[in-house]
């Protein structure tokens, strides 16, 4: 699962965190509190398939 680690979260929330340095009304504010919505943790369940996060890629790096 993305950003997690024993099923807690990884980190503080970055939209708690630096919401007063986002304006309110942009679109940066309506994309932090629509996060979940626009963009359930579904979507990415294939990207992170262990618990741990993205696996690495294998032969990506080529010197």
């Amino acid at each position: 699962m993305q950003g997690m680690a024993a099923g807690e979260p990884v980190g503080p929330d970055v939209w708690q965190t630096c919401r007063a340095l986002i304006p309110e009304g942009s679109v940066f504010a309506f994309l932090a509190e629509h996060r979940q919505a626009l963009f359930p943790e579904a979507m990415f369940i294939d990207m992170y398939p262990s618990s741990n996060g993205r696996p690495s890629m294998l032969g990506a790096v080529t010197a």
